[in-house]
């Protein structure tokens, strides 16, 4: 979840920054304000990439060759047809998809070039009479400086030479006008002459043709009689009747077949009854003979009187032998008559395919006929085709021949010069106005990338902007950087010899310790970095004995039982000091706290180095050492060792009424000071704020000072840290009673 700056300083530091997830609560954004502050901390970087680039630009300016271009406008048409011949015309699609990117190769080719360079080379003879040579590109830079454009949507097309002398700039692209129109009308004067004798050619041989074929059709036709086939009303009338009787002869040779057929069927009846030894006269052929069915009906009358007589009568009486005989007769009647009708179907079966094989013979003669006569007919009109396409041939070839005489007679052509190149008056090269431009803006981009790409890399904490973007702890104060040594004369410090904003900066911070919330009664503060080497010994002196001007009785420990550095910032040997009072060695009284030429401002020593630092400050005895130094002084100030290097800042953490974070501006990173805060949040400490030391109060970006602390030193007289004795305005103040409780205070 985001928190709102507001958000932000309504919770302690230790709830703000609790643990590795607090870092999801870095801002993703930027303010406006933000990026004037970084374009303005690296103004000097980005005016000299700016100088540059310009510069580069100008200096391009100053060595580019100065060109001037002079275009030349000529319309190209695929076919004027001006005498409005009989010949289809180029449409817009093949114009432009064919003829003009052939017309502009033409324009873009060395010969065209090599014709300008032949050109100037004349007209430079012709001038050189009474004025001095003109100089005469070669072809290889007419080449390399000639360029070939078509307009969009028009036939126009444009010839732009480039040089350095606008005349001759002027005179290269009218030659290059001039040699494309000439060779154009070259080549339709070639194209039509080479056209017009071919075509004369042509006509000569067509009319060689045209009479050989009209001679083989009259011979043809003298040969053939073909004059009585094709030529008059006789030949086509006897055309007419040998097909008709070919077409009778087909109809009856088709009637005879199914004829022929039917008989056929009809006697392969016959003959299958007779072989399986049926009843012949029940055949449709035999069961519609009259005579045969009243012959039948007789018999089957007989037939029946016999079979009646017979039950009656006895075989040898006189009437059933009589009607024996008369059925006998009867059948053998029936028999011959069945015969007979047998062999009509048999005979009318062999007349059909005789009469059927007449037929057939008849039409094969006649087929022979009409193809003989279909043979002559075809081969005449072939003939006379051919006669008349040679003739229709001629006749175009003698239309051509005369179109392409009189377009060689006229000489025209499509290429036609809209606007001759003039001397140009200005330079199209160098655009110094726009070059400028282009070498600002492009070094101005670089500029900024550059500068926002440093910032993206940059880790470094550099303003108190930067602390609370990516900290989100309060920033107490900034001091800037001083270049006085500690050593032997800590009252230095705050009184000469330092920058005045220095004192003032100091100052503000113990203002805003002292009016701090956060820290509670028992002012107990530890001073400590994330890393050697960020100032926190200096700040802890400075804080100290600024501190001790407010009447405040003040005790400063060197807690770096490592690497002690506050005995040698007070001129002082170690002596006795927090490692004895903690192993027991020697008590507080006894001359632990040591007084310090600073009046109300006690030194404690880290004492003589010991192995095991963090046991001792992790033991009881440091917990009663801290309450008998909150029992006898105002103010506690605990000079410790960077937290990311041991783990004794964060046990002397748990103990402090608060803890004040040291950042090294510019050098500290945003990593190292969160695993730091981390691990002191971890511990329980009460982060307080953070100080940004060695800040560059004249560098841009840390506008939140105020502005006199920059403009107005004038405001710190040179007397208050020079003519101040060493004790400074402290004389002035009423001397603080001893604690009887320590007697080395007396001293």
């Amino acid at each position: 979840m985001q928190l709102t700056r507001a958000e932000q300083e309504s919770f302690p530091p230790a709830q703000i920054f609790a643990g590795p997830e607090a870092d999801l609560t870095t801002t993703d954004f930027l303010h406006v304000r933000d990026y004037v502050r970084i374009v303005t901390r690296r103004r000097w970087m980005i005016a000299v990439i700016v100088a540059a680039g310009v510069s580069a630009a100008a200096l391009y300016n100053w060595q580019a060759k100065t060109v001037f271009a002079s275009r030349a406008t000529l319309q190209v048409e695929a076919d004027t047809n001006v005498l409005a011949l009989d010949r289809p015309l180029t449409d817009r699609w093949d114009w432009a998809r064919e003829f003009l990117p052939t017309q502009l190769g033409i324009l873009a080719s060395r010969d065209l070039a090599r014709m300008a360079h032949d050109q100037l080379e004349q007209t430079s003879i012709k001038d050189d009479a009474d004025t001095s040579t003109v100089p005469v590109p070669s072809v290889e830079e007419i080449l390399m400086s000639r360029s070939v454009d078509a307009i969009k949507d028009t036939r126009l097309v444009t010839v732009t030479y480039r040089s350095s002398d606008p005349a001759e700039a002027a005179r290269v692209a009218n030659a290059l006008a001039s040699a494309y129109v000439q060779r154009s009308r070259d080549f339709t004067r070639r194209a039509t002459g080479d056209a017009s004798d071919w075509l004369t050619q042509q006509v000569e041989e067509q009319r060689k043709v045209v009479e050989n074929g009209e001679a083989a059709l009259q011979k043809y036709r003298s040969a053939n009689g073909a004059d009585a086939l094709m030529a008059d009303r006789l030949g086509a009338e006897q055309q007419n009747i040998v097909v008709q009787k070919l077409g009778e002869l087909q109809g009856a040779v088709s009637k005879a077949r199914t004829d022929t057929i039917e008989k056929e069927a009809a006697y392969r009846q016959m003959v299958a009854v007779q072989e399986s030894g049926g009843a012949l006269d029940s055949l449709p052929a035999l069961a519609s003979n009259a005579y045969l069915q009243g012959l039948k009906s007789e018999l089957q009358n007989l037939q029946r009187q016999l079979t009646q007589a017979s039950k009656e009568l006895g075989d040898l009486h006189p009437d059933i032998v009589k009607l024996r005989a008369a059925v006998e007769q009867s059948e053998l009647k029936l028999q011959r008559e069945v015969d007979k009708a047998v062999g009509a179907v048999r005979n009318e079966f062999e007349a059909a395919k005789a009469r059927e094989k007449g037929l057939n013979d008849a039409l094969d003669r006649q087929k022979v006929a009409v193809q003989s006569l279909n043979s002559k007919a075809v081969q005449y009109t072939a003939l006379e085709r051919e006669a008349e396409t040679n003739r229709d041939v001629l006749v175009k070839l003698l239309q051509r021949a005369r179109e392409a005489s009189l377009a060689r007679e006229l000489q025209t052509t499509s290429i036609d010069i809209v606007d001759r190149a003039e001397v140009p008056r200005a330079p199209i090269a160098p655009r110094k106005t726009r070059n400028l431009l282009i070498g600002l803006v492009a070094s101005s981009v670089l500029a900024l990338g550059l500068t926002f790409m440093l910032e993206v890399f940059n880790t470094r904490l550099t303003t108190p902007e930067d602390v609370e973007r990516y900290l989100h702890v309060s920033v107490m104060g900034v001091v800037p950087a001083t270049s006085r040594r500690l050593t032997g004369e800590p009252q230095m410090l705050l009184r000469s010899g330092v920058a005045p904003q220095y004192a003032e900066q100091i100052q503000s911070l113990r203002t805003n310790i002292v009016s701090s919330a956060a820290l509670g009664a028992a002012r107990t503060l530890l001073v400590t970095s994330s890393e050697p080497a960020e100032g926190k010994s200096q700040t802890a002196t400075s804080l100290a004995i600024s501190l001790a001007r407010l009447h405040q009785r003040v005790l400063l420990i060197d807690a770096d039982l490592r690497k002690p550095s506050l005995h040698t910032v007070f001129g002082v040997d170690l002596g006795v000091g927090m490692s004895e009072v903690l192993t027991g060695q020697a008590g507080a009284s006894n001359g632990a706290f040591r007084k310090t030429d600073l009046p109300r401002l006690w030194l404690m020593t880290a004492g003589q180095v010991t192995r095991r630092p963090a046991d001792l400050l992790g033991s009881d005895a440091f917990v009663r050492l801290l309450k008998v130094a909150q029992q006898r002084f105002d103010w506690v100030i605990i000079d410790s060792p960077p937290v990311m290097a041991v783990t004794d800042p964060c046990q002397i953490a748990r103990l402090a009424s608060g803890v004040l974070f040291v950042l090294d501006s510019g050098k500290t990173s945003r990593e190292v000071s969160k695993a730091a805060l981390q691990r002191l949040h971890a511990a329980g400490a009460n982060v307080i704020g953070t100080v940004l030391n060695r800040a560059d109060l004249q560098k841009p970006g840390v506008s939140y000072l105020p502005y006199y602390h920059r403009d107005y030193e004038t405001h710190y007289p040179e007397l208050e840290f020079s003519s101040v004795n060493a004790a400074g305005p402290d004389t002035l103040l009423p001397e603080v009673p001893s604690d009887p409780r320590h007697p080395q205070e007396q001293t």
